[in-house]
């Protein structure tokens, strides 16, 4: 922080009551009176602190000494009751009042709320202002600056928004931005008055490895959602980079089998027929997916290559592999494979099959049909992330060998088919799992084990905050050596499908396309406060709506209540 000393006279300090001294003429103290809150909206102002100008927030204020309260000093500088100042043209000097100490002569203008004024003072000055709906820092100084220099020292923390005038980033001179006060911080947070490096309505300085404008710390920072790069527009996640939409990077497929030869892909009146139709040959491509009662067929992603697949509508789009003789999808060495509200049903052996690459699914749907044996996921030296996303009716969720999983948020329900191979997950050797605030709930028995099922040796698995209740044997990851932690949450093994049955009544509330709200609000609630947010954890639930507390216990599972 900008500190700066200003001699009265002879060198004499401004005093306030209770003994002590500022020396900064951007402080809080020399407003004393002039108005009802000379510091930014959510703090005060307590005349015997020197940081920050004197402002403390708003919570500290019954720790203030009285003697050392904004209305309690008495060798401060005043301004006549009712006196406000101007909140317009900053390049008007406002109406002062005076002080003098040893025979130097200070004027100090203390603002009022922004509002529509008209003031008469000895001087007969009338000023006149248009009302604010935006709460905005109301304090201007008069005290010796430069214009010419917006970050002339003498001001503190404001800036010299005209001659021997201080102000906030919303009084800056006509013709000037916070992009004169610092390219690097070019736009004008209202409410502390600073100039920052963006704001939700000015971010335009967030591009590239950081294209988002965090709204609390007011910085860019990297995508971790598609929906912050736009409408129609993905992020690569890994990187935290938007993907680009210049030509032959963004691709319409809509499944088709009429007049395919002709169609373009380059706009949504003309897509391509098949995912296999769109050239993969730029480093990052956006496939803009429209439903269709026709399958677009599947797609694997070369290596090395990145590729998001989204919906282009209202409607959630499908891939189905059940006419495909193999893997629907596959991710290959190197590549990275987005999938953003997407259905995927069906398969042979496994709906998506990632080896060596990573994938990355958000608010997606494997659902199956209880027949088929297809597992949602084969992962091989791969790391895979699921999000907000159902596995549901699948032959089983995933396995994995040699790979790194992280699941949130998610449901994996009903798994398991008479021709299956394994349980739910099945996780070979060297399997990493962490997965938080997620359901996993009734899948079926397989080779004597309902839900995790460990093969091999090295595995770490971590399962927090979840609601978990299926037939025991529940798991065999712990059988020889711990490998399987379960952390917070609620865990149920229970003896048959009946007594699971019972379990889900009780926890939850009638599930509505796969999706279980636990109960909330009745004499018993066996998921609250069962789960404790860490650092790392989703700020919000399934929906990506209700917030997960962070301060105190939640309910487990992939849902917080209604």
């Amino acid at each position: 922080m900008r500190t700066l000393s200003l001699l009265l006279g002879g060198g004499a300090l401004i005093g306030f009551a209770g003994g002590c001294f500022i020396t900064n003429t951007a402080h809080c103290g020399y407003h004393e009176n002039g108005a009802d809150n000379p510091c930014p909206a959510g703090f005060v102002c307590n005349v015997c602190a020197a940081d920050n100008n004197g402002c403390v927030p708003e919570g500290e204020a019954d720790s203030i000494d009285p003697q050392c309260r904004e209305s309690g000093g008495t060798a401060g500088p005043t301004t006549e009751p009712g006196t406000v100042g101007p909140t317009g043209d900053p390049t008007t000097l406002p109406t002062t009042t005076e002080m003098t100490t040893d025979s130097t002569t200070i004027g100090v203008t203390s603002m009022g709320p922004t509002s529509t004024t008209e003031t008469t003072t000895e001087t007969t000055t009338e000023t006149t202002t248009e009302t604010s709906t935006t709460e905005v820092p109301e304090t201007t100084i008069e005290t010796m600056c430069d214009p010419a220099n917006l970050n002339d020292p003498n001001c503190g923390e404001q800036y010299c928004v005209a001659e021997n005038q201080c102000g906030w980033c919303t009084s800056l001179p006509e013709g000037k931005t916070c992009s004169d006060v610092d390219v690097n911080t070019p736009a004008c947070d209202e409410a502390s008055g600073k100039c920052v490096e963006c704001t939700p309505d000015e971010a335009q300085q967030c591009s590239g490895d950081t294209p988002v404008c965090d709204e609390a710390s007011h910085t860019c920072v990297p995508c971790t959602e598609h929906a912050q790069c736009g409408t129609g527009k993905a992020c690569d996640i890994f990187e935290g980079s938007c993907f680009p939409d210049t030509p032959n990077t963004v691709f319409f497929v809509q499944g088709s089998k009429t007049d395919c030869q002709a169609k373009t892909g380059l706009t949504a009146d003309s897509p391509f027929c098949k995912l296999t139709d769109v050239p993969l040959d730029a480093p990052k491509v956006t496939i803009r997916l429209m439903a269709s009662a026709t399958a677009p067929g599947g797609l694997a992603v070369p290596q090395d290559k990145v590729v998001a697949i989204i919906k282009e509508t209202a409607s959630v789009p499908e891939i189905n592999g059940q006419d495909i003789i193999g893997t629907p999808v596959s991710v290959n060495a190197n590549a990275r494979l987005y999938l953003s509200w997407i259905k995927l049903r069906f398969g042979q052996g496994s709906i998506v099959k990632c080896a060596g690459g990573s994938l990355w699914a958000h608010d997606s749907f494997w659902d199956g049909n209880g027949i088929n044996a297809a597992r949602a996921v084969d992962a091989s030296a791969c790391k895979v992330f699921v999000h907000r996303s159902r596995i549901i009716r699948c032959g089983a969720a995933m396995q994995l060998a040699n790979s790194e999983l992280r699941i949130e948020n998610s449901f994996i329900v009903d798994n398991g088919a008479l021709t299956a191979q394994h349980p739910a997950f099945n996780f070979l050797t060297n399997a990493k799992a962490h997965i938080t605030y997620s359901t996993i709930a009734r899948n079926q028995v397989v080779n004597s084990v309902s839900t995790f099922n460990c093969v091999g040796n090295g595995q770490d698995i971590v399962v927090r905050n979840s609601a978990v209740v299926g037939v025991a044997k529940l798991t065999n990851c712990n059988d020889i050596d711990p490998r399987l932690e379960f952390e917070n949450g609620r865990f149920e093994e229970v003896a048959d499908t009946a007594a699971v049955t019972n379990v889900m009544g009780q926890w939850f509330n009638a599930p509505i396309q796969d999706v279980y709200t636990p109960k909330n609000g009745g004499n018993v609630d066996p998921l609250e406060d069962m789960a404790t947010w860490a650092e790392g954890d989703p700020l919000l639930d399934f929906t990506g709506m209700a917030a997960i507390p962070t301060d105190e216990p939640s309910f487990a599972g992939a849902r917080q209540p209604l």
